[in-house]
């Protein structure tokens, strides 16, 4: 009996976690910052979505981030590899799944930023704040430019 409640409590956190996973699948695409050259595309890559934020400078695709969200011992966590930062290491930004008007995802023990919020507007559009103390930082509007 022991085993059976062990192997439907898998089932069910497996499929929980991945369906958790599905919810950020809308950020498959290409998105571009308004009235700016700079981008963030994300792929699906098995159950992870992993990305990159890359501007155009002369018409030439320069990466400044990598970025992925995966299911890391049953949390969802948004990582951050920002070249040239953080001596190349990669922050995780665990989320805070308490909030529900948005995505927000959370390392209050990071210097700059702290939170990193996406807000889906439609399904073409989305918000991104990024804060640090006291709530203070820069927000920027995306618009999807491929599926």
């Amino acid at each position: 009996m022991k085993y059976l409640i062990l192997i439907i409590f898998s089932i069910c956190t497996q499929s929980c976690s991945t369906q958790d996973l599905q919810s950020f699948h809308f950020l498959e695409g290409t998105w571009q910052v308004e009235g700016k050259q700079q981008f963030e595309k994300w792929d699906k890559f098995e159950d992870d979505l992993l990305g990159e934020g890359y501007k155009l400078v002369d018409g030439k695709k320069r990466i400044f981030e990598k970025l992925a969200i995966k299911e890391i011992r049953g949390r969802i966590i948004y990582q951050a590899t920002v070249i040239n930062q953080n001596e190349g290491a990669t922050i995780s930004f665990p989320l805070n799944d308490k909030l529900s008007a948005y995505y927000s995802f959370e390392n209050l023990e990071h210097d700059f930023p702290k939170k990193i919020q996406y807000q889906k507007i439609n399904e073409t559009r989305i918000k991104v704040n990024v804060l640090g103390d006291n709530e203070q930082g820069f927000s920027y509007v995306m618009n999807k430019v491929t599926p």
